[in-house]
């Protein structure tokens, strides 16, 4: 694999992201989204399920629809856009996690996680005048959530997450045939259009290898001791221990070996980062090679100009996608199938990249340059294995050894 060429230079700018974890702290933490975030939902059944869809466009007399994304500066760019096209205005609540309530007797989560709404959320909706306030359950006043794969799961569950036509959103056909399978597909229904495609690379110092690492075997070496960063996700480390145990991630049949492998790494005194963090330990050198998303790679070499670069090693690689879902109670969802219909189309897909640094899971067409285009695109010639969803024993097995290793 040779190194790959820069973007143009009149590429985005930098992204800056929330502050990270702490360094050292190695697999010490699970992040949102392993918590079901919407348990508790309450029915309402006011509107037409977007399952009753005959015909696209879908018929809607709203004007508004309401939004909670992470995703801030790629709807402001979408706002007037999709408003000037359809006549339908959005407000973006932004975090999705103040989406749910959790109730007291059936949540151990609620002493922490109440106290969002009390006096976060309640106190900002009595000030903007918006009826989210002392709202037990999800907020009816949400269109449109944009979930990680665990929310997703436990909203079809407790059904909480309406099942989408995708079948007749024209912007359907974009979403590539690896990605229409997942999370959001269970019992023959779909819940959720991907919206992000997050891959797990190998990331290297381009000054300390004459030639790409080739095999996850490099995160064992012990050249490397103290010179290795982990930046994906949590459920990533197992099923990459795995591979390098030569197994199938998804249908291991030796966790002891899963687990002696992660043991070592710990005891190698590697630097378990996040997001910006993976990308700090690059710059001051204290890392030389590990696991970083491949956006934050992109961000790595063209942002910050940096000495890095990504492969998908022999073994293979996981990957995951994020989800924008419908929720029951979304008192306008025939809009929100409109607005996750554009966002799908390939110039918002690309927009997605340039204002987020988030690699989409829809097509982006012929709407960024070949340059960025070709280095987020996925090689047919890889490896990858889906994260989500984990069967229930793999579940138990890679979450007892997380929190044994841990």
């Amino acid at each position: 694999m040779s190194p790959r060429s820069p973007p143009p230079s009149d590429s985005a700018p930098e992204v800056s992201d929330a502050p990270a974890l702490p360094r050292r702290a190695f697999l010490g933490t699970i992040g949102a989204g392993t918590v079901s975030a919407l348990s508790g939902c309450l029915g309402s059944g006011d509107s037409p399920s977007p399952s009753s869809l005959f015909s696209w466009p879908p018929q809607t007399d709203t004007d508004r629809v309401v939004l909670r994304s992470v995703y801030g500066r790629w709807l402001d760019w979408a706002q007037g856009r999709f408003e000037d096209e359809y006549g339908i205005s959005f407000r973006n609540w932004e975090d999705p996690a103040l989406w749910n309530y959790h109730p007291t007797e059936t949540d151990a989560l609620s002493p922490v996680l109440n106290p969002i709404h009390d006096h976060v959320l309640d106190p900002v909706s009595d000030r903007l005048g918006n009826p989210l306030s002392s709202t037990h359950g999800p907020t009816r006043a949400i269109d449109a959530v944009d979930v990680r794969p665990g929310w997703l799961e436990a909203g079809v569950e407790n059904g909480s997450v309406k099942p989408l036509p995708v079948e007749k959103m024209p912007a359907w056909e974009n979403i590539p045939e690896r990605f229409r399978d997942g999370v959001h597909r269970q019992d023959g229904e779909t819940y959720g259009v991907p919206t992000e495609a997050v891959l797990t690379t190998l990331a290297y110092n381009t000054d300390a290898f004459d030639e790409p690492p080739d095999s996850w075997d490099v995160l064992w070496d012990d050249r490397f001791d103290g010179e290795v960063v982990l930046g994906g996700g949590y459920w990533d480390l197992p099923l990459i221990a795995a591979l390098y145990t030569e197994q199938d991630p998804k249908s291991p049949d030796d966790f002891e070996a899963i687990r002696d492998a992660l043991e070592r790494l710990k005891a190698q005194d590697v630097t378990m980062a996040y997001r910006d963090e993976v990308i700090e330990t690059f710059q001051s050198d204290e890392a030389v090679v590990g696991t970083m998303w491949q956006s934050m790679a992109y961000r790595a070499r063209f942002d910050r100009g940096l000495a890095v670069d990504y492969t998908v090693p022999r073994e293979g690689s996981v990957y995951k996608c994020y989800y924008n879902i419908v929720p029951t109670d979304a008192p306008n969802p025939m809009a929100a199938l409109r607005l996750l219909n554009w966002l799908s189309r390939p110039e918002a897909a690309a927009e997605l990249f340039e204002r987020e640094r988030a690699v989409p899971a829809a097509g982006v067409g012929d709407e960024l340059s070949h340059d960025v285009a070709s280095y987020i695109r996925w090689d047919d010639s890889w490896t990858l294995y889906r994260t989500f969803p984990l069967s229930d024993d793999l579940s138990e097995g890679y979450g007892e050894i997380m929190r044994d290793v841990s």
